[in-house]
């Protein structure tokens, strides 16, 4: 059984490992989950202004559109959420770009224009001169929010892996010394941008000639759609839950997986949070916000259970230091002290409590969703540091948060026994000492 065991943590450490190493150093996943951060400052603020303008105390919404105070307070988040495909275009890019060598801005700014360029136009009349209708066009925002994301994504690395090669194929204008730099700068990324955008044209053109009419429409029907009804299915997130534990358990980041998946769970919660502002009801239950939320109380493998058992009720010093050393950040989500201090890493007595307590904290606050015991979450942009009950209250109300400390409750029940037998081993060896 020992030589089975030791043959496991091996073929995980080495085949495994090297596998996950791999994806986590995979420049185009990089690229999205630094691009998905960089917007975190954009999706705060227009989470904290849907808070203001959807405030739940009836007289004070009133005010604000009796006031006219409601469409001005609104404007950050139509600028931030409603137009989020650009937020994440231009820092993906930049982020690609730059693995790639490339240092310039223009790569992020030039898969911004082409984002524009492949939307979609609408046409509304206006009254002209003479009280005469003269058509209009507008970009809508739904085509460059969360509509347009996953195109957004897509453009990003392409376009910025093409500039890269350009610029890098010296397919560009050399001007004579003596120039300044920014004219030579700007001179230097012409062919590069007239050769991507003749790219672009052609596309929309074809694009034009389709079912789908362009090519955003076609992104999120063929492409982002059916990926969220495969990716957000309870059992697909369930699968991730359990990676996230297994991998973490034998000392390999969990960040290659979750950086699949982010973006796809990322897109419900905006949808979320957009129905909530517009007073719709909210229908995703399965989000980033709600995955993070119950399967990663205070951190993976849901360790704030075992951290207050160790901090109040452990026998050994050792373990009673280590679970109060480790409260505050556990509370915050960052359980790297508990998980490489206990340790919680290889550690045997500790393998089936940190794989198990995170899937039973998922699965049952996914039930108290499908029973109608908790709302689904907005979808606000919270940091993911936000301590537990915090971000339930937020969230989604006081049912939540409720559920919430049961889970923590749950987890620590399950953590309980193997947290017992290796506070035993520990305060042996204190008192042998």
């Amino acid at each position: 059984m020992k030589t089975t065991v030791i043959e496991f943590q091996n073929f995980m450490q080495h085949k495994v490992g090297h596998i996950i190493t791999k994806m986590a150093q995979n420049k185009v996943l990089q690229s999205i989950q630094q691009g998905m951060i960089a917007t975190l400052p954009f999706l705060i603020l227009g989470s904290f202004a849907s808070i203001i303008v959807n405030f739940p105390y009836t007289p004070f919404t009133k005010f604000l559109r009796v006031s006219g105070l409601y469409a001005f307070l609104n404007i950050p988040y139509q600028l931030t959420m409603g137009i989020l495909a650009i937020y994440v275009t231009f820092f993906t890019a930049k982020a690609f770009s730059e693995k790639n060598g490339v240092r310039s801005i223009l790569p992020a700014i030039m898969s911004v224009l082409a984002l524009l360029m492949l939307s979609p136009l609408k046409t509304f009349m206006v009254k002209g001169p003479q009280n005469k209708a003269v058509p209009t066009q507008f970009l809508p925002f739904d085509n460059i929010g969360v509509k347009g994301l996953f195109l957004g994504l897509i453009l990003a690395i392409v376009i910025s892996a093409i500039y890269c090669k350009l610029i890098n194929s010296n397919w560009t204008i050399k001007m004579p010394q003596g120039v300044p730099e920014n004219i030579s700068t700007s001179f230097k990324s012409l062919i590069p941008i007239i050769l991507i955008t003749i790219i672009i044209v052609i596309i929309k053109y074809l694009m034009s000639l389709t079912q789908y009419g362009d090519l955003n429409t076609a992104i999120y029907s063929l492409l982002q759609v059916p990926l969220q009804k495969i990716g957000t299915s309870p059992w697909a997130i369930l699968l991730v839950v359990i990676l996230n534990s297994l991998f973490f358990y034998f000392g390999i980041h969990s960040l290659a997986i979750n950086s699949i998946v982010m973006p796809i769970l990322y897109a419900l919660d905006f949808q979320n949070l957009a129905a909530f502002n517009a007073g719709h009801t909210v229908t995703n239950l399965i989000t980033w916000r709600f995955f993070y939320m119950t399967s990663k109380i205070g951190g993976t493998g849901c360790a704030l259970g075992l951290v207050i058992y160790l901090a109040f009720f452990a026998k050994s010093k050792q373990f009673k230091m280590l679970g109060r050393l480790s409260l505050i950040p556990v509370l915050f989500n960052t359980d790297e002290p508990i998980i490489f201090g206990l340790p919680i890493v290889l550690n045997p007595i500790m393998f089936i409590p940190f794989i198990l307590a995170p899937v039973v904290s998922f699965l049952g606050s996914y039930a108290c969703e499908l029973l109608h015991l908790v709302k689904p979450v907005i979808g606000f942009a919270l940091p993911e540091q936000t301590p537990v009950i915090i971000s339930g209250l937020i969230q989604s109300g006081p049912a939540f948060a409720i559920m919430q400390v049961i889970m923590i409750v749950i987890t620590a029940l399950i953590y309980l026994p193997f947290a017992k037998i290796a506070d035993k081993k520990a305060l042996a060896k204190e008192l042998n000492a």
